[in-house]
C-alpha cells in the first residue's frame, strides 16, 4: 500500500513513486559518468539536483563533501583525503600548486594497501616534485602535490562529489576550476552540484574546461511535471482533474519541489493519506487547493520573512552600498514572474530603481558591485539555500528559490520598506561591521 509521504512532499528518498526521469536524464547522467569528463549538476532550489546525483550513484562508493561559506581547495581535498582514512596537510602556492604532506599509516593496513595502489609498490618511498622543490620521504609521510591527491581517490575507486558548490567563495570556485583540468589529466573526474542559472559556469571561470565538463541544467518542463502528478495520483489510487492539474503546475513555476508539496497538500486536505484512502476519489480545484494554498505558503512564512529581515539587517551592517540594496530587493518583489523567470537584465534592474523615490542617485558602477556581492551577502547572512543569484556573463540577476514567487501570491508578508516601517540605516556598520571579503 503506497503512503502519501512516499509519493509526494519533500523527501531525502530518491524512491518516490512520483519520480520521473524526464527527458532520459538518467540515462545521460549515468553514461556522463562513464565519460572522463567532469560532471556539473545544476539549477534552482528543489529542482532535484540530489535526487538525480543519489539515484545515478546509488551503487557505487562517493565522497560527498558538503562545501561551505569557508571551505578552502584545500581544506575540500582534506576533507576527502580523511574520509578515506588519510592524513592530509596541504597548502596552495600563489601559482595555485598545491604542496603538503599525506600519511597513509593512520587508517593500517587498508592505508598501505592505498598506498600500494598509488605508487605501484608497497615498498618504496615516493619522490614527488612540488614546485621547486624534491624530497625523498618514507611511506606514510609522502609530500603531496595535486597529482598525489587526485591519484589517491582514484585508487580508492571513489567518485568525489563537491555538494552546494555555490556556497563557496568564488575566489575558491576559480581556483577549483583551475585544479579540475589538471585532476582530470590525472583521471580523477568530479561531479559539482550547485545553484546557478546558467551553463557552463565551470568552463567560465577556466576556460581549458571547454570540453571537459558535461552541463546539467536542471528545467522543468509542464508537460513533465503533470507527469509527476499523474504517477504520484495512479499510486495513490487518485484522481485529479485536468483543471487542478493545470493549477498546481502553475502554482509551482516549473518547480518540482513546491509542486510536490502542494500536491501532497491538496492529498492531506481531501484526507487521502495512502492507497486506500484515495479508493479512485477525484480532485478538484475547490477547498482542498485554497486549503494547500494556504498550508504551503504559512510553511514559508518563515524562510521569506527571515530573508527579507536578515537581508535588511545585513545592509545595516555595511559601511557602505545600503541604499542600493535596499532598493535592488524592493525591485525584486515588485518584478514581474516571468521577469524574474528569465532573469533581470541589470540595466532594466537599473531604471527600476531610478524610478523609486530616492533611486535616482544610484549608479550603473553601484548596482553593478551590489549585485556582484549578492551571493556572498546571503551567505554572510545565513540565506540558505539562496533565494536571488547573479550571473556575471549574462549581467542578469536570477531568482534562484522560485518558491518566492508562489509566497509573494499566497503569504503574508511584511517588507521592511513598506509605508509605516522604520527608516533603514546603518546603524550597525560600526558595532556589527559586515565584511563581504
Amino acid at each position: 500500500m503506497a503512503q502519501l509521504n512516499d509519493v509526494f512532499g519533500i523527501s531525502a528518498q530518491v524512491d518516490s513513486r512520483s519520480y520521473v526521469d524526464r527527458g532520459g536524464l538518467d540515462a545521460r547522467f549515468h553514461r556522463t559518468l562513464g565519460s572522463d569528463r567532469h560532471v556539473a549538476v545544476h539549477g534552482g532550489s528543489k529542482q532535484g539536483k540530489t535526487w538525480l546525483r543519489t539515484k545515478g550513484l546509488k551503487d557505487s562508493p562517493t565522497l560527498v563533501i558538503q562545501c561551505t561559506p569557508a571551505a578552502t581547495a584545500e581544506s575540500l581535498l582534506t576533507e576527502a583525503l580523511g574520509r578515506l582514512g588519510v592524513h592530509a596537510v596541504l597548502k596552495s602556492t600563489e601559482s595555485r600548486d598545491l604542496s603538503g604532506t599525506l600519511d597513509f599509516s593512520a587508517s593500517g593496513s587498508a592505508g598501505m594497501k592505498l598506498l600500494a595502489k598509488v605508487t605501484g609498490s608497497a615498498n618504496m618511498g615516493a619522490a614527488i616534485r612540488s614546485g621547486r622543490a624534491v624530497e625523498n620521504q618514507p611511506i606514510g609521510h609522502t609530500i603531496a602535490d595535486l597529482s598525489w591527491v587526485a591519484r589517491t581517490i582514484v585508487a580508492s575507486k571513489h567518485r568525489l562529489v563537491l555538494e552546494d558548490f555555490h556556497y563557496i567563495d568564488e575566489s575558491v570556485q576559480r581556483q577549483l576550476a583551475f585544479m579540475l583540468k589538471a585532476m582530470g589529466e590525472y583521471g580523477l573526474f568530479v561531479i559539482v552540484v550547485g545553484v546557478w542559472p546558467k551553463t557552463h559556469l565551470l568552463s567560465y571561470y577556466n576556460g581549458d574546461l571547454e570540453g571537459r565538463v558535461d552541463d546539467i541544467h536542471l528545467l522543468w518542463e509542464k508537460e513533465e511535471l503533470k507527469q509527476v502528478l499523474e504517477q504520484g495520483a495512479e499510486a495513490l489510487r487518485v484522481k485529479f482533474s485536468d483543471a487542478l492539474i493545470d493549477e498546481l503546475v502553475r502554482e509551482a513555476s516549473e518547480n518540482v519541489g513546491l509542486l510536490q508539496r502542494l500536491a501532497e497538500q491538496v492529498c492531506a486536505a481531501g484526507n487521502i493519506f495512502d492507497s486506500r484512502s484515495g479508493g479512485n476519489r477525484q480532485l478538484d480545484v475547490g477547498p482542498a487547493l485554497t486549503s494547500a494554498r494556504h498550508a504551503v505558503a504559512d510553511q514559508m512564512q518563515g524562510r521569506f520573512q527571515t530573508f527579507a529581515d536578515n537581508f535588511i539587517r545585513g545592509m545595516r551592517r555595511l559601511s557602505q552600498g545600503l541604499e542600493v540594496y535596499r532598493h535592488l530587493l524592493e525591485a525584486v518583489t515588485d518584478a514581474p514572474d516571468q521577469e524574474l523567470l528569465n532573469g533581470i537584465d541589470s540595466a532594466a534592474l537599473l531604471q527600476k530603481i531610478s524610478s523609486h523615490p530616492g533611486g535616482s542617485g544610484i549608479r550603473s558602477s553601484d548596482l553593478t558591485q551590489a549585485l556582484e556581492r549578492i551571493d556572498a551577502l546571503q551567505v554572510k547572512i545565513d540565506v540558505k539555500p539562496l533565494v536571488l543569484t547573479y550571473n556575471k556573463s549574462s549581467r542578469k540577476l536570477f531568482l534562484a528559490d522560485r518558491a518566492f514567487l508562489f509566497f509573494r501570491r499566497h503569504g503574508d508578508p511584511t517588507w521592511p520598506w513598506v509605508a509605516g516601517a522604520p527608516n533603514i540605516t546603518n546603524d550597525l556598520a560600526q558595532s556589527e561591521p559586515l565584511q563581504l571579503f
